[in-house]
């Protein structure tokens, strides 16, 4: 395909879009409409909904797999005119609960249009996304039918609409990946890419999560007799601890310095706690739970370790301290080469439609990342979409009411420029 069968193509593809702002949005209220809260988990209801609308728009390759049946992925195709790259648009479709009712000012469930905004749980992490892949996967199916001399793209466009990404991922990408189900050139996540606004960055690094408790053994007996008999306290050992490890932790830790992550590691201590059993009872145990992001080359083993010294220091200086370390989870941190051509792609197609080239950057989160690139060996941005990444896991989570369409158009250019064109080489 020459320059001017290309840019034919791209015409196509805006002119399939152009007007189709209200559907794309509405797509999104609708995902919003459709709980899919984790915990506890089910997606069903918003995979049929997303399976029904791609449908509707054409697209009639459609997969829906999972480790259970309330667990499903839905993986969708549309194929180019030639043999070329494969490029994967992936977003989750659970969402985070919505947690204390009384701090939300309209129902979480209910898209709220107001000043501009769209309110409701899910907006921006992320079903806008996921409603902007899908009109960017029917504009490429609709320009690709209309091309009639033979043209249009090359390679694949492959959704892939993952289930359980708030809660590690189990029935999602992890999943899929182990089981053989993704397979690309490259990737985009299309998680928020803001943190002070709209469409900021392209984020090329997916820092890692390192979760884990730490549990505290006291002395269980009467409260009456505390004062009487040698006894530990593990409430108060457990908030001693919490206090040094806020303090403390961060400077344990071994890790490289990295451009995208000039703060490193963030290191939430105490994000649970539980202690105790009732009045009456003077506390013989206590745990709380830590969540640390991780940058690039930092490891599980090596968190362990630097964690294993810390609190072996807290307990040679305390030696009525008895601390035990339970690790929950590790997401492993990933990040995609600034030269790849899917990065390029991206920013160039976001400059285009928003006016202004993003920047590079670092996700401050995990996303499902880890399992397309090292599990799948899939390149992958970590996170470009709409939303802003602190409005998230909030009450009254908001993003800009015209995130959703920018989304369609951004991601359909982006395919469009890296997948190349039919006839190329």
């Amino acid at each position: 395909m020459n320059a001017t069968q290309a840019n034919v193509m791209v015409e196509r593809v805006r002119a399939y879009l152009d007007g189709r702002d209200g559907e794309v949005l509405e797509l999104a209220r609708d995902l919003i409409r459709t709980p899919s809260p984790n915990p506890p988990g089910d997606e069903r209801a918003v995979a049929d909904l997303i399976t029904e609308r791609l449908r509707e728009l054409g697209i009639d390759d459609i997969t829906r797999v999972g480790a259970e049946e309330t667990r499903p992925n839905v993986l969708a195709r549309v194929k180019g005119a030639a043999p070329g790259p494969t490029l994967i648009l992936s977003g989750h479709l659970d969402t985070k609960p919505a947690g204390d009712m009384d701090a939300w000012e309209t129902d979480p469930w209910d898209p709220v249009l107001r000043d501009g905004d769209l309110i409701g749980l899910g907006s921006g992490d992320m079903k806008a996304a996921v409603a902007g892949m899908t009109y960017a996967a029917a504009a490429l199916h609709h320009a690709q039918e209309a091309d009639e001399a033979g043209g249009g793209f090359a390679g694949e466009l492959v959704l892939v609409f993952t289930a359980d990404e708030e809660a590690g991922a189990r029935f999602g990408s992890k999943w899929l990946a182990d089981n053989g189900h993704l397979a690309a050139d490259a990737a985009i996540i299309g998680e928020p890419s803001g943190i002070t606004s709209e469409w900021q960055s392209v984020h090329l690094v997916s820092r890692g999560a390192a979760l884990f408790k730490v549990a505290i053994t006291g002395t269980q007996m009467h409260s009456s007799i505390s004062d009487r008999l040698p006894c530990v306290n593990a409430t108060v050992k457990m908030a001693r601890l919490i206090d040094r490890m806020d303090r403390e932790l961060k400077s344990y830790l071994t890790y490289d310095d990295h451009p995208l992550c000039p703060v490193g590691p963030t290191v939430n201590v105490g994000v649970m706690a539980e202690a105790g059993v009732f009045y009456g009872v003077y506390p013989g145990n206590a745990e709380f739970a830590c969540d640390v992001r991780t940058l690039p080359g930092m490891t599980e083993e090596s968190l362990q370790a630097d964690i294993g010294r810390f609190l072996d220091d807290a307990m040679a200086d305390d030696p009525d301290l008895r601390a035990e370390l339970d690790w929950f989870l590790t997401v492993p941190p990933v990040e995609i080469d600034a030269d790849h051509p899917v990065v390029g792609a991206l920013v160039e197609a976001g400059r285009e439609i928003l006016g202004f080239s993003p920047e590079l950057d670092a996700f401050p989160g995990a996303t499902d990342a880890p399992y397309f690139q090292l599990t799948a060996g899939i390149p992958t941005v970590a996170a470009f979409g709409p939303g802003m990444l602190p409005r998230a896991h909030s009450p009254n989570e908001y993003m800009d009411a015209d995130g959703a369409a920018l989304s369609a158009s951004i991601y359909a250019l982006a395919a469009l420029r890296y997948l190349g064109e039919a006839g190329e080489g």
